[in-house]
């Protein structure tokens, strides 16, 4: 089962899906403008994103972006 992580903007849910070629269960609460993982490929993720209940949840920042030597400019001077 290839799960992905979503951004749930829905109202408060929950679900029991079947999933895998074993129909194994898994239930899901799905909680306002909290994170979920879902099946990318099942009917229910997809109804979830036509409603825009759900978006892929952004990668997380870098709290500082990494620096190049090219960043690191040495200050000008004037020669006298």
């Amino acid at each position: 089962m290839n799960t992905q992580r979503y951004l749930y903007t829905g109202p408060r849910s929950g679900a029991s899906l079947l999933v895998g070629p074993k129909n194994e269960l898994l239930d899901v609460q799905l909680v306002p403008d909290q994170p979920v993982e879902l099946p990318a490929e099942h009917d229910f993720t997809r109804v979830l994103l036509a409603l825009k209940h759900l978006s892929p949840e952004p990668a997380a920042m870098p709290t500082e972006p990494p620096t190049s030597p090219a960043d690191k400019k040495e200050p000008k001077t004037h020669a006298r």
